[in-house]
């Protein structure tokens, strides 16, 4: 049976043009949940209607991210309802990239 976070990671994976990492990024290279071309991202997700998002997850995951040098993407669902946050800087970097 298939858990909420594994549905996550493919669902991210398929979204983002990326692989899961085998064992949830948990090994000794890839870490994250989710590596593409451009994006690491790390995925969590609960049935509950908050999250609580420390620093030391941002951190960690956007440090993981430049070692593999990619984007850091932090993905959470709450009751079904997707959001990412990134750093303010690798945002705007992507809007001067748009114009």
């Amino acid at each position: 049976m298939i858990t909420d976070s594994q549905a996550q990671e493919k669902r991210a994976a398929k979204d983002y043009g990326g692989t899961v990492n085998s064992g949830s990024g948990n090994g000794p290279w890839r870490k994250n949940d989710v590596r593409s071309d451009k994006y690491s991202i790390e995925c969590k997700v609960t049935g509950k209607a908050s999250f609580r998002l420390s620093l030391k997850d941002l951190l960690l995951a956007y440090k993981q991210a430049l070692l593999d040098g990619r984007i850091m993407l932090f993905e959470v669902e709450m009751q079904g309802h997707q959001f990412v946050t990134l750093k303010k800087t690798d945002f705007l970097a992507m809007l001067e990239d748009k114009t």
